[in-house]
């Protein structure tokens, strides 16, 4: 795709022209199409998202992203799993953002739900790719519980993922490491040797066909794209996943999701687990 530059009153930069052209690809997606090599100006191949661009510029996209979806205008009933009278929880759809973003509201899970409940507190979030078991409270003591058990890590997570095989994984195992924000993009994580934050996660493999498999994942940590980086590190990227996979892997969403959270029991409060089926299209 080629575009040329025109009609500009003053240079601007190349990520913030990209987005008024294309407002459907979104922040993120332009910020990784910039940084992956795949804009070039005038013939040359820019890394910066800051380059100033200016009338009779060429600008060519090699691979350009796929739109996002647009959000939903109300709450799903279908979404609903639980309704308490302290406790919401809800089967979040894949592409949904949990909560509105610095840059702006935008469509978001938390919204939508305070629109259909009422005041709610977002306990629980999942990365906007992911579907799955997500948590919103009402005022009450279930904060205090609630609070208390993600810190002590009593809260079991499982979630489910098809990856892509043959790969480093074993039947199961535990893949721990040291995660820490990549140098080169801020949308990232990467495996260091040293530094970073420590990240357990424990996996099986369910089931495999066609050069994927189906594994059951069960975070210990609770880092920012931790089982995408760790399963990524094992060769093993998550299908659909834009960030750490490859480009034969896409699908039209990632595939993984949070199928089962258990709270543990407390003086008020009974142990209970809450599961969010697994969508059709993953195996």
């Amino acid at each position: 795709m080629t575009l040329m530059v025109a009609e500009l009153t003053q240079p601007i930069r190349l990520d913030r022209m990209l987005r008024t052209r294309f407002p459907g690809w979104g922040r993120q997606a332009v910020g990784r199409l910039i940084s992956a090599g795949e804009v070039q100006v005038n013939g040359r191949t820019v890394h910066l998202a800051s380059w100033e661009v200016q009338n009779g510029d060429r600008v060519r996209i090699l691979q350009p992203p796929a739109e996002k979806p647009t959000g939903p205008e109300r709450f799903d009933e279908r979404w609903l799993l639980v309704e308490e009278a302290e406790l919401i929880v809800v089967d979040k759809p894949a592409g949904l953002l949990a909560e509105p973003t610095r840059w702006g509201t935008g469509v978001n899970l938390r919204d939508l739900a305070m629109a259909r409940f009422g005041p709610l507190i977002l306990f629980h979030r999942l990365d906007r790719d992911t579907s799955g078991v997500t948590l919103l409270t009402r005022s009450g003591p279930i904060n205090r519980y609630l609070d208390t058990a993600f810190k002590a890590h009593t809260v079991q997570k499982e979630y489910v993922a098809v990856v892509r095989s043959p790969n480093g994984l074993g039947v199961s195992g535990t893949i721990a490491t040291r995660l820490a924000p990549d140098p080169g993009r801020r949308d990232r994580m990467v495996v260091v040797a040293s530094g970073g934050e420590h990240a357990v996660t424990q996996y099986a493999v369910v089931e495999e066909r066609a050069g994927r498999q189906l594994v059951r994942l069960w975070p210990q940590t609770g880092r920012t794209h931790q089982l995408r980086v760790h399963l990524a590190h094992l060769d093993a990227p998550i299908v659909g996943d834009r960030l750490y996979g490859s480009a034969s892997d896409l699908v039209g969403r990632l595939l993984l999701h949070a199928h089962r959270l258990t709270l543990p029991e407390a003086s008020s409060y009974p142990a209970r687990s809450f599961t969010a089926p697994v969508p059709t299209e993953f195996w």
